[in-house]
């Protein structure tokens, strides 16, 4: 199986020209985004089928209580989840472990002035009936659906996912995810504001959290980007499986966002944690000091 950690997913190297500037005159715009249809794992690109069951233990066994210096290593920096080129992306839910809590996942898109943000899934609990079969790996506690709620606020399929249209090159992206907001959501202080009752949503970037602390942690396999989710305040058990989703950037934005250029081919057994993740930080470091 060929998968890496991403280290520091798109680490600290500078974008060059690739952020629009705004003139000093204009106005940000912010533009609420209608929920997109969701779709099912059958409709879904072939290359996410062919390599779906192979991505299970992005969710249910390696990335489980992971030590500190793990998680450092994997740190998202949003300040590079910066396009290269033009692409539909397109958003597979994977799995979740989340057990009580029943997550909401947005996203949000930023070209210039103009930034695009809605709700992508409004539980991304599993449905009742995938922790079994084939998929028992990916959905550890299923649920079933909360009365009267529309096709955007039910329980989920792995597999299915939507699409968030053709993203221009020089777009920044972000993902939120709005802690057990199905149940009203997750409170706390926050570190930024100083403010008690502040909701829980966590963003990539995790100097835009509440709690001050990193929530997410990304992977490059086979041409995807996988993040995954810790969804308690404070950190929790630091599993970042509570909510586990696929991005498709497109093959030539994975590997630029990754810091590779050719894909080795697929290692069977190869671990994410250890020596692969550090043979990648090694390789990333070569090329910014060459």
């Amino acid at each position: 199986m060929n998968k890496k950690l991403l280290a520091g997913l798109f680490a600290a190297t500078t974008v060059a020209g690739m952020i629009a500037t705004a003139p000093a005159h204009a106005t940000a715009t912010t533009i609420i985004t209608p929920s997109p249809t969701i779709k099912s794992r059958n409709e879904a690109p072939s290359y996410f089928k062919d390599n779906l069951q192979n991505m299970r233990d992005f969710v249910g066994k390696e990335a489980r209580k992971l030590d500190l210096k793990t998680i450092q290593a994997q740190k998202v920096d949003l300040s590079q989840f910066i396009l290269k080129y033009d692409h539909n992306v397109n958003v597979f839910f994977l799995g979740e472990t989340a057990g009580g809590y029943r997550n909401r996942l947005d996203y949000k898109s930023t070209f210039g002035d103009t930034t695009n943000t809605g709700k992508l899934f409004g539980d991304t609990s599993c449905a009742t009936g995938q922790n079994i079969a084939n998929f028992s790996a990916f959905c550890a506690n299923p649920n079933d659906a909360l009365a009267n709620k529309s096709q955007t606020d039910r329980p989920l399929q792995v597999g299915d996912w939507v699409s968030i249209g053709t993203q221009k090159a020089g777009t920044q992206l972000d993902f939120l995810l709005h802690s057990n907001d199905i149940n009203g959501g997750i409170y706390g202080k926050s570190v930024l504001t100083g403010l008690n009752n502040t909701k829980g949503v966590w963003s990539l970037n995790d100097k835009l959290n509440p709690d001050g602390l990193q929530h997410a942690m990304a992977y490059y396999y086979n041409d995807l980007l996988i993040v995954g989710f810790e969804d308690l305040w404070g950190g929790g058990d630091k599993d970042y499986n509570d909510t586990v989703f696929v991005i498709d950037v497109g093959k030539d934005n994975a590997r630029y966002l990754a810091g590779i250029r050719d894909v080795p081919e697929p290692a069977t057994g190869a671990a994410l944690l250890g020596v692969a993740a550090m043979g990648l930080l090694k390789s990333r470091k070569s090329r910014v000091t060459k």
